[in-house]
């Protein structure tokens, strides 16, 4: 119990991080969009960087946020049946929604973004839709942490909310 209870709290560190990582990309993406449409509006100058590195951005926000999210159980659902359960009603609906659907998409979805990192590493793909032609192994890189991460968070979670279910809907540790 002791071992579950600390790589539930890893996790939820490296989760916690990823958030603040989000925080950083999402004020840099900020600065990026902010600064295209002064230049393109201002002075009829746009950039031709902004777009490729405002996707990259807005895809790594989502990426590593969905660790953060799901950790803090901050996800949108609708409750209109969810909130009337008990305690323990709800444990089972997260537990076997989780073994229903989370895991094999969110596995399914590791599996590919990690390939698709890899096979980009080993090419050397660049982005071809950009006048800068970054690599994409880095981004494909972020995508495919950030999923593996979310993937961990599932796997803590799925852990504690069959201990807290074993112990009748009270907390795990």
């Amino acid at each position: 119990m002791h071992i579950l209870k600390k790589f539930y709290h890893y996790v939820g560190l490296a989760s916690e991080w990823s958030g603040r990582v989000v925080m950083v990309a999402v004020a840099v993406l900020i600065v990026t969009i902010t600064y295209d449409v002064f230049m393109r509006y201002v002075f009829n100058d746009p950039t031709r960087w902004s777009y490729t590195l405002s996707y990259m951005l807005g895809t790594a926000v989502i990426a590593l946020g969905l660790p953060y999210v799901y950790y803090r159980n901050s996800n949108v659902r609708v409750d209109v049946v969810y909130s009337k359960l008990s305690p323990v009603g709800k444990l089972i609906v997260d537990i076997c929604l989780t073994i229903l659907f989370f895991f094999p998409l969110i596995f399914m979805l590791t599996k590919v973004f990690g390939q698709d990192a890899w096979q980009a590493y080993v090419t050397g793909e660049i982005a071809t839709e950009s006048v800068w032609y970054p690599l994409f192994w880095p981004f494909k890189t972020v995508v495919f942490l950030g999923f593996l991460l979310l993937f961990l968070q599932g796997i803590t979670t799925f852990m504690r909310d069959v201990i807290s279910l074993s112990k009748g809907g009270k907390e795990p540790w």
